[in-house]
């Protein structure tokens, strides 16, 4: 019997030796989301040379892409979408907000008054943030973060480089360095929130005869063979029978269904149970697959609330 014992250790060590290391210590699998940032809108009023509204967006899009459960969608114009028949977004969530204050608003010039040259010697900007439920298009939540600084040496734009986010010039900038800063601290939150929920997704096709799906999240979503999702109806902005006030989002449960093969943008899903599926139906994975905590290293000073 101890050499039977022996004898499978001895095999089982050597399957141990002859399997690749990165089979042996594979990282759990996780999901990452899809996440849209569309253009904020300029401060009231602005008349400059560039465009502010869109360098944030730049810079969100930008830190984001860093994270390593964040998947990106690129954000089409609303004339683009119709030209091209599409006039929705595959994100999860969709970023966008506004500039409500924004100084100094242009370089200093050379005719400028002292209190105008004082203040090119610093930055400071308010900016609210809206985040959106990507099918639905609910506001989910928005907040106002205001941040100052004097520390820099140059006011944004006084050269084509200093709006170059990657530039050295645009870091050493008063507002750069403002708009740095607040992205540090709207990231982090972002990015704990999608940690916590489950991944979201649409129905592209039902194929009736083979009782199969096609489902828009796939290998770049973290998505593996046999992960299951709920299928939902959703009935956007649901009314009250007795008051007619819109009192949220209704989903509707239809089904069940389960991975079966997985391609870089989409999974092919077997259908468990439930029927009369359609195209634009939401998907919802049955289990969250969160960051490793090796992974995960997002760490911010703001935290904002979200709903599920």
């Amino acid at each position: 019997m101890t050499k039977k014992i022996i004898f499978f250790q001895l095999i089982f060590i050597a399957l141990l030796i002859l399997m690749p290391i990165s089979e042996v210590f594979a990282a759990p699998a996780f999901y990452k989301k899809k996440v849209q940032v569309q253009p904020f809108q300029n401060p009231p009023g602005w008349v400059g040379t560039y465009n502010p509204g869109a360098l944030i967006s730049d810079l969100l899009k930008d830190k984001l892409a860093q994270q390593q459960n964040v998947n990106l969608v690129s954000f089409l114009s609303p004339g683009s979408q119709k030209r091209n028949g599409n006039e929705g977004t595959s994100a999860q969530i969709i970023i966008t907000g506004q500039i409500i204050k924004y100084r100094p608003a242009l370089p200093v010039k050379l005719e400028s008054t002292k209190t105008e040259k004082k203040m090119s010697h610093s930055a400071e900007a308010e900016i609210q943030f809206q985040i959106f439920q990507g099918q639905t298009r609910r506001l989910m939540t928005e907040f106002v973060i205001n941040e100052k600084t004097s520390d820099g040496e140059f006011p944004l734009g006084y050269s084509q480089s200093s709006l170059n986010l990657k530039s050295s010039d645009f870091k050493d900038t008063f507002m750069g360095k403002v708009l740095s800063r607040m992205a540090d601290q709207v990231i982090p939150g972002i990015v704990e929130y999608l940690d916590q929920i489950p991944l979201d997704g649409q129905v592209i096709a039902v194929e009736k005869e083979e009782e199969q799906m096609i489902i828009n999240v796939g290998e770049k979503s973290g998505v593996e063979i046999r992960d299951e999702f709920t299928v939902y109806s959703v009935d956007v902005n649901y009314p009250d029978p007795l008051y007619h006030e819109d009192i949220g989002d209704r989903l509707t449960k239809m089904g069940v269904v389960r991975v079966i093969n997985v391609q870089e943008g989409f999974a092919e899903a077997v259908i468990m149970a439930g029927g009369d599926f359609i195209k634009g139906n939401l998907v919802r994975s049955k289990k969250i697959k969160p960051l490793p905590k090796v992974l995960n290293n997002s760490a911010g000073t703001f935290n904002f609330p979200l709903a599920r």
